[in-house]
Parts: C-alpha cells; sequence; structure tokens
C-alpha cells in the first residue's frame, strides 16, 4: 500500500494544484527532469514529485545545462576573485573572519565564546574578553518577535521574552502591557495553523495564543511548503545543522564544527589528531598517522543499540549516527528510511503529550520527550495542545493561595509548600538545609534542627536483595533487580554468584559486560566475582565495543532541563526576586537556588557575593543579628590570618586544596564554617560553589 502511495503521489499532487491555481500557474513536470536556475549557476532546478525543487551543486561544481549534471567550475560560472582558502580578519566582526571559497569572499562566524586570532589565523577560546561585543546587562529589542528582548550575557546578547500579555517597548526599553502595539488588536492566526518561515528553510512559522512563533525542524530536515510538514532532507533541499554539532575531516588533524548553521574547520593543536568516537582532540600516538583502519571510508552498518540510528566508517573507526527524527535505519538499503510502520517509534519532533502537573507539558525535541511549564496564570488544554489563560479549569473556580507565598510543610522538615498557580506545591530544601518558619528561606541546618538523613545515602536491610536510599530526607525501600544482591560495601546491586543466595561461581579476570541495571555503568570480573563499576559522567557503556563512550546522542542520559535552563550557559546566575542574599545558578540544565553566606548579599553586577554596602539591596527582612553578623560584643582573641581584617572577609580553610571547609573573620578571629553536603569553597566567588567550578 505505501509502495502504490509513493509511485503516483507526483501525479495526483500535479492535479490538485491544477485544480486550485489552474493549469497556467501550475508547472507540472516528470520526476528526475531538470532545468536551469536562472538566478544561481550552482543550482538547478530537479523535478520532485510533479514540481520544480531547488537543488545545489557541490562545492566548486556548477550545473552545465548541456551535460545536465554538476561538473566542476573551472572559472565558467564564477570567475575567481580571490585565493582559494586564504582568510582575513573581518574588520566589521573580532569573532568572525573572511574565507576564499570557490573564488568569492565569504563571511565566516567563530563559535560561540571564540574570536578570530589574526596572528595564528584561526578561531580561539576568547578568555581575556578580547572580543566583547556588547556591556554586561545592556538590552534591545529583538528584531524577529516585538514580545521578545534581547540582553547582553558574558559579551552576547541573548533572547528573553516578556511575560504573556506583554511586548518589549524600544522607546523605554522595558516590557509593557501590550494593548495592540505587537499583536494589533486581535488574533492575527488561527490556532494550530502552519506556515513557511521566509527567514528560515529548515523552520516555519506555527499559531500559538493568536500569534505566529518560529518553530525549528529536526536536524536534517525541513518544512515542505505542500505537505505543511517537517520532512527528510534527503535532496538537500536545505542545508544546515545544529549549533556545536562536529563531523570529520579527511584530515584527521582537523574537523568541521556547526556555528551559526554552518559548518566552520578548526585545526587540532601540533601533535593531536580529531577522535571521531570522543568527538575530541586528543594526543596522537598513532591513530592518525601511523595505524591501520579497522573498516573502509564511508561504509555503513547496522548500530545495534540503536534502531534508529547506524554506524558510518570514518578514518577508519565506526562512528554513531543518528537518523532524522520519524525515521530509522534500514539494514536492507543501508539508508535512513521514513518510519511509517512504527519499526523504531521514539517521538516525532514537536509532539506533546499531557503531565499529572495541569500546569506543564511534555514537547518532543530531539527525538526525546522534554518538561516545559506554562507562564503563570495559564495551563495546559490537551485539546488544543496549547498554553491558555486558567479560568478555572485547572485548579477550580478560585486559587487557594498566593502565588509566591511560601510556607511549613508540617509533613517534612527539610522542605516547605510554596504557591504556584494557586496551589501548594511540595518543595525540597538543598541537602543539609531546613527550611526556616520565621524567615520562611532554606537555611544551612548547622544546629541540626531537620536531622534525618543525607539525599542519596544507603543503607542495608535484613533482605540481602534489597536497601534503603535517602530521598526527600526519608529512607525509601528499593530492590535489585533478579539476580542481584546489595553490595553493603560497594553500596550498589551486584550479580549474585552467591554472596546473597549461598552458590558461588567464578569469571576472568578483569572481563566486562553490559550491566542491565545501569545502562551509564558495566560489570568487571574482579577477583572472580562481577563488580558494578561506573562509567564518568555523561558517559555511557557501549555494549558492541564493551567500553564507556560519550553520550552524544542521548543513549542514556535523559535530554530534561529545568525552563529557565533550556536556553542558558552552563553555569548561568541570577538573582532572587525579594531575596538579596540568594541567588540562582544553572548547572548541567538543572536550576538551583544557592545563598550568600555570613549575612552577604548577591551582587547582581560582579555575579558575586559582596558586602550589603556594596549591593544597594532592601528585600524587607529584619538587619542581621547574633555572631554571624559581625561584632558581637563577645570577646575572642585576635589571631592568625583575620588579623587587621573587617568582618565577614573569608579564607579556605587550606589555601591550594579543595576543600568543603572555610572561615569567615568575626572581631579579628576565624570562624570555622562548612559548606553542603557535595559543595566545596570556591575562593574566586568567596562561596560554596559545585566541585566542578573550583580550581584548586
Amino acid at each position: 500500500m505505501a509502495q502504490f502511495r509513493t509511485k503516483h503521489y507526483g501525479v495526483a499532487l500535479c492535479l490538485i494544484l491544477s485544480l486550485f491555481v489552474g493549469s497556467s500557474s501550475a508547472e507540472c513536470c516528470t520526476d528526475g527532469e531538470t532545468k536551469v536556475d536562472p538566478d544561481d549557476c550552482t543550482k538547478y532546478l530537479a523535478c520532485c514529485h510533479g514540481e520544480f525543487v531547488s537543488k545545489s551543486c557541490a562545492s566548486g561544481s556548477y550545473w552545465n545545462s548541456d551535460l545536465e549534471v554538476c561538473a566542476v567550475d573551472e572559472g565558467q560560472c564564477n570567475p575567481p576573485g580571490c585565493v582559494e582558502g586564504e582568510i582575513a580578519p573581518n574588520p566589521d566582526n573580532c569573532a568572525g573572519y573572511l574565507e576564499c571559497v570557490n573564488g568569492n569572499v565569504v563571511i565566516q562566524t567563530c563559535p560561540d565564546g571564540d574570536y578570530f586570532n589574526s596572528t595564528l589565523d584561526k578561531c580561539v577560546e576568547d578568555t581575556c574578553g578580547v572580543c566583547i561585543g556588547c556591556t554586561e546587562g545592556t538590552k534591545k529589542a529583538d528584531p524577529s518577535d516585538c514580545s521578545k528582548f534581547q540582553i547582553c550575557v558574558d559579551g552576547k546578547y541573548v533572547s528573553q521574552s516578556c511575560a504573556s500579555g506583554y511586548y518589549w517597548n524600544s522607546v523605554n526599553n522595558e516590557c509593557e502591557v501590550d494593548n495592540g502595539q505587537c499583536n494589533g488588536s486581535g488574533s492575527s492566526c488561527t490556532e494550530g495553523d502552519l506556515k513557511v518561515d521566509a527567514t528560515n528553510c529548515a523552520g516555519y512559522l506555527a499559531c500559538s495564543n493568536g500569534n505566529w512563533v518560529s518553530k525549528q525542524c529536526a536536524d536534517g530536515a525541513y518544512f515542505n511548503a505542500t505537505l505543511k510538514t517537517c520532512v527528510e532532507d534527503v535532496d538537500g533541499v536545505c542545508v544546515n545543522c545544529t549549533e556545536g554539532s562536529t563531523k570529520p575531516l579527511d584530515d584527521c588533524t582537523k574537523y568541521e564544527i556547526c556555528s551559526g548553521g554552518q559548518y566552520v574547520t578548526k585545526s587540532c593543536n601540533s601533535g593531536y589528531y580529531w577522535n571521531n568516537q570522543t568527538e575530541a582532540c586528543e594526543v596522537d600516538n598513532g591513530q592518525c598517522n601511523g595505524s591501520g583502519s579497522s573498516c573502509t571510508e564511508g561504509d555503513l552498518e547496522v548500530d545495534a543499540t540503536n534502531c534508529a540510528g547506524y554506524l558510518a566508517c570514518s578514518n577508519g573507526n565506526w562512528v554513531s549516527k543518528q537518523c532524522a527524527d520519524g525515521a530509522y535505519f534500514n539494514a536492507t538499503l543501508k539508508t535512513c528510511v521514513e518510519d511509517v510502520d512504527g519499526v523504531c517509534v521514539n517521538c516525532t519532533e514537536g509532539s506533546t503529550k499531557p503531565l499529572d502537573d495541569c500546569t506543564k507539558y511534555e514537547i518532543c525535541s530531539g527525538g526525546q520527550y522534554v518538561t516545559k511549564s506554562c507562564n503563570s496564570g495559564y495551563y495546559w488544554n490537551n485539546q488544543t495542545e496549547a498554553c491558555e489563560v486558567d479560568n478555572g479549569q485547572c485548579n477550580g473556580s478560585g486559587s487557594s493561595c498566593t502565588d509566591g507565598d511560601l510556607e511549613v510543610d508540617a509533613t517534612n522538615c527539610a522542605g516547605y509548600l510554596a504557591c504556584s498557580n494557586g496551589n501548594w506545591v511540595s518543595k525540597q530544601c538543598a541537602d543539609g538545609a531546613y527550611f526556616n518558619a520565621t524567615l520562611k528561606t532554606c537555611v544551612e541546618d548547622v544546629d541540626g534542627v531537620c536531622v534525618n538523613c543525607t539525599e542519596g545515602s544507603t543503607k542495608p536491610l535484613d533482605d540481602c536483595t534489597k536497601y534503603e536510599i535517602c530521598s526527600g530526607g526519608q529512607y525509601v525501600t528499593k530492590s535489585c533487580n533478579s539476580g542481584y544482591y546489595w553490595n553493603n560495601q560497594t553500596e550498589a546491586c551486584e550479580v549474585d554468584n552467591g554472596q546473597c543466595n549461598g552458590s558461588g561461581s567464578s569469571c576472568t579476570e578483569n572481563e566486562v559486560k553490559v550491566n542491565p541495571a545501569d545502562c551509564a555503568g558495566y560489570l568487571q570480573c574482579i577477583n572472580g566475582n562481577f563488580v558494578a563499576r561506573k562509567c564518568s559522567a555523561t558517559q555511557f557503556f557501549n555494549a558492541t565495543l564493551e567500553q564507556c563512550e560519550v553520550d552524544t546522542e542521548n543513549v542514556c542520559i535523559p535530554k530534561t532541563c529545568d525552563p529557565d535552563c533550556c536556553d542558558v550557559p552552563n553555569n548561568s546566575i541570577w538573582p532572587v526576586e525579594k531575596n538579596c542574599s540568594a541567588f540562582y545558578q544553572c548547572v548541567n540544565s538543572i536550576k538551583y537556588e544557592q545563598r550568600c553566606s555570613n549575612n552577604l548579599q548577591y551582587n547582581s553586577k560582579i555575579e558575586q557575593c559582596d558586602y550589603p554596602e556594596n549591593v544597594d539591596c532592601d528585600d524587607g527582612s529584619a538587619p542581621p543579628s547574633g555572631p554571624n553578623a559581625g561584632p558581637s560584643g563577645t570577646y575572642c582573641e585576635s589571631h592568625g590570618r583575620c588579623v587587621g581584617q573587617r568582618d565577614g572577609t573569608m579564607f579556605g580553610a587550606a589555601s591550594g586544596t579543595c576543600s568543603s571547609e572555610y572561615v569567615v573573620c568575626q572581631c579579628e578571629c576565624e570562624v570555622n564554617f562548612s559548606c553542603s553536603s557535595g559543595l566545596l569553597y570556591n575562593s574566586v566567588v568567596k562561596s560554596c560553589d559545585w566541585a566542578d567550578n573550583v580550581k584548586c
């Protein structure tokens, strides 16, 4: 049946076009027919499903209309205007350069965070702020969307959205109520409608809440104007790439990285080569210049671990590749084809499904469902598949609390209740903290106010197939998988070779195999028994190669993020409203609320905790009091590093080492403190921080 539809698709489409637009304007053609592109000699028009579509010749080629093939351009199309491969700084953009491609000067852009070094003639990381393009915190209008604006973060402008019903007033430089200035007097489109985005062939415009919103097709796909859907770009209609994605080159000392929708060439340092598997430059011990290949360049094979992908031979190594969303790798044809029969279902790009929380929903992005939240006062309508104004559909006839209010959670002293969309929602304080009912905020539990258990800690049970793990301040019982037992020493479920149920067995020393209970780990034979091992962070265990690899395709690591952290750089920080001493931080796409210690306040100008007199912030809280509030009248003997220092000065407990211990100067005395579990003292920002951010 599928073959029948394919065979007559072009004729049917052409007939439909003729009926709607008339025979004079609908140009029907025979599949395979070609003709000259009148505007560009490097392109041609090819008949696809009864209509002509534009196709591009390969780089350095042009369309030979006599032979009806792409041929090497030796000046027939574009006489050379520059020396091929020559590059030069771009006088208008320090983060880019000019490159001679096929005789033409092409504007190239360095990857985000790099600048063009004219001495080295290549893009390098801008660690010294050589090319900062804007003043931190400055704002300007978003040229493509009047409901958004752009703000300077780390020298780059990033887009931010005004609240629902607001627009960006470029005169007053702030978001204001939209009384028609942005979206006219009413809705400009019908909910759910789709149309072509004239500025982006790999995307489209979707009508949401009466406005046209830009959407992006999956990598390797384009928006088909006739079908009004994203389809696989097998004919190269719209070549782009995913920001930051990489691919190898014939020269194993170089690679290409996607920047601004285009692939740009970068070189590894001298003595390094590009490893296609880890997607990083590594020391060349013969892999690039002296060892043998394990496969033939360009060969494709089935990936036993991923039906929606395949293995491609590149530089003598098998490299994992991913088919476009909605496609799978056909082992017979050895190519990705549309998954019309559900051979390998993951999810369709842009598809949605509801959650138990009616203010949230899940949307398919890159083959994985990602959680999104509706704006305050809105709910997720399952029928229209859109966020709409909540007139009681989600939270009944009225709100039971005021948004932003916090209350004690009588069932959990290490957590609290927060009002969201009129309902009380349970929240958890950070590990080692409790909710202070007077201050109505989470504070460090230095006095053991709420001691129960440390998040993630474990303890054994009488049943050796089970264990207890601390979750939300409480121990909950978990069971190991069938055939596994709880190892008290390694604190992990491991294969039961008689340790739990009586019999013994052996294995070959250092032998490894898949751990069915953990895709990010494996089992290794040690002293005759299989012991659970863990791959490093961001890696998974490749069952075919029997080794840990970087999880670039989200095989094991779920592609999820908090809404506020999805589109911002890692470690981004910003202040907490109505709380001078707190700030938010995005760590690996997860949003955390952090607090400045010892009565310091968060200074958004320098993005660090600072003395209150430098911050100029008033959240209405009472002045600080007690032994941590500066001179308290308590006598102490001055000594050590705090002599002559002002109250609140902070030092690491031991210089040059990683530690959670630190001291704060009070009355010229050293008062010892300790960071919460899992955090280390960062002497640069003078605050407790995640271990990945601390350089010792």
